[in-house]
């Protein structure tokens, strides 16, 4: 029984314990629950998720500690502070969890995505709340990043809010660590 159980993963390592239970009642005329193909694949396979070393090193952490020191003095100093974030829904999402033999990886070839995944740009202030927002299709490139904080900047410089609390004031947009947000804070600095 455990050997079946082994030979369907080393066919497809995404099948879930509901489909080799089916499987498994299909080929052997055996019903057994789902619970108990666990326990008995549990000592032969596993499944792995492995963490990233460098966000837990020191150089990290330093640089934390000083984005977050820049941040307490532009909030010292009553500067307009709003937050940007980007997220991607993917529209065709598959399982990702596979089980393989101790030692060995869990490969599935899937093909490429069916077509653009849906993107929603996001920035939020304490003052006002939601500043603004977008949905659109398609992957995150620096000029739509650059634009949409071209955007947040001139509709922040245009509230009441700003005018009546911030006047003098710096508006400083916090981006999350993305790889894409460096260049775009290039690229919006020198457009604004």
């Amino acid at each position: 029984m455990v050997a079946l159980l082994e030979e369907y993963i080393s066919l497809n390592c995404m099948y879930t314990l509901a489909r080799m239970q089916l499987m498994l009642s299909f080929d052997t005329g055996v019903i057994l629950s789902t619970e108990t193909i666990s326990r008995h694949l549990l000592n032969k396979l596993y499944t792995t998720r492995i963490e990233p070393n460098a966000c837990i090193n020191v150089g990290n952490k330093e640089k934390r500690r000083q984005f977050a020191a820049v941040l307490l003095e532009h909030k010292a100093a009553g500067d307009y502070i709003v937050y940007y974030d980007e997220t991607i829904f993917n529209l065709y999402c598959k399982r990702m969890q596979r089980r393989a033999k101790q030692g060995e990886r869990a490969i599935v070839k899937l093909p490429a995505s069916k077509s653009p995944n849906l993107e929603v740009q996001c920035a939020v202030s304490v003052s006002d709340g939601l500043i603004l927002h977008r949905l659109q299709r398609g992957s995150i490139q620096m000029e739509r990043n650059a634009s949409i904080v071209e955007a947040i900047v001139t509709k922040i410089a245009s509230s009441v809010t700003f005018q009546t609390h911030f006047v003098g004031k710096k508006i400083v947009v916090v981006f999350d660590n993305a790889p894409t947000h460096h260049q775009t804070e290039a690229r919006a600095i020198v457009a604004l």
